[in-house]
């Protein structure tokens, strides 16, 4: 058998291996693509990376892509049969001529691939460990490991943002404000950023942001914590935290008193009942969610919400 062959057949393994990858993310409905770059990038305080010179970097902490993440698994299996020639070609270069350096950025522990998404690919195949690399380094304090879905990484910078812009940390330490799913700090600034715009009009004078960020606090998410403690939603929704809840009760209560024809919600406790009774995860997805957990995948019941809050929180994340 010629090289090309012996080429051709590595890359079918490799779209084998893809596709049973695949598969068990369909069946644990764990995401397997590569981090997107440019998503996580535009979160950094630093745009500017440090060139790090060469490296041996170890395969296995190449997690991501600035342009090709759709185009391989987590692993750098090929997802689409349009990469065979130059796959082949790639392979075949290791016994002609070797392989140039590939480009890396590093952010945290992981590397995302700027140039040698083929290289990365065949080299994984061909189970070596290390790979040559240029690499780019962007400082940067929020830890990144190789396990991590582009969700997880999201939550920890709109955390950090939260934190920073709100200071909730100095003043209440004891806040516990974290939350599941990314974008959910937008609602927590836009309810205090509306508070202190109310404030200042009955005060007639201009409120410290601080000022505002304590009183939404007191006044409002407090109070709101309280009542979802009171009520089964940290049971129904298990896995959630109370600043999920409190978003997602935030989001339904103008929602939800327009569909009651009501003024207001005599009471939150009101509130959390009709989403209780709502939106309780049903037979079918609690035994989906058991299997996936099964399978390996610890999946969190879903806060329903509709299309355009949906489609809306994308779009600003």
């Amino acid at each position: 058998m010629n090289r090309r062959s012996l080429s051709k057949q590595k890359f079918d393994m490799a779209r084998r291996q893809a596709r049973r990858e695949q598969m068990a993310a369909w069946i644990t409905g764990r995401d397997v693509s590569l981090l997107p770059f440019d998503e996580i990038r535009r979160n950094l305080r630093q745009q500017s990376p440090l060139y790090r010179g060469i490296q041996d970097v170890l395969l296995e902490s190449i997690v991501g892509s600035v342009g090709r993440f759709k185009d391989m698994t987590r692993h750098f299996l090929p997802i689409n049969d349009q990469l065979r020639e130059r796959w082949i070609d790639v392979d075949l270069l290791v016994d002609e001529v070797g392989w140039p350096p590939i480009e890396l950025y590093q952010i945290g522990n992981v590397y995302f691939v700027k140039d040698g998404n083929h290289r990365t690919s065949v080299a994984r195949q061909m189970e070596m460990t290390h790979i040559e690399a240029h690499v780019w380094v962007y400082p940067e304090e929020i830890q990144i490991v190789a396990e991590d879905q582009i969700d997880d990484v999201l939550i920890r910078f709109h955390n950090r943002l939260l934190i920073e812009k709100t200071g909730l940390s100095e003043r209440f330490p004891e806040h516990g404000i974290c939350f599941t799913t990314p974008g959910r700090h937008i609602e927590l600034l836009a309810q205090i950023e509306d508070l202190r715009c109310k404030l200042q009009q009955l005060d007639g004078r201009s409120l410290p942001y601080e000022e505002a960020v304590d009183a939404w606090y007191e006044i409002v998410y407090l109070p709101t914590i309280q009542i979802i403690h009171e009520s089964t939603l940290l049971d129904d929704f298990s896995g959630r935290t109370e600043a999920d809840l409190f978003v997602w009760m935030s989001k339904h209560r103008e929602q939800l008193r327009l569909a009651c024809d009501c003024e207001e919600f005599e009471n939150l406790s009101d509130l959390a009942q009709i989403l209780t009774n709502r939106y309780k995860e049903g037979n079918i997805g609690r035994v989906t969610r058991q299997l996936r957990r099964i399978l390996g995948n610890d999946v969190l019941p879903p806060l329903i919400e509709d299309d355009q809050d949906n489609e809306s929180e994308k779009n600003q994340i």
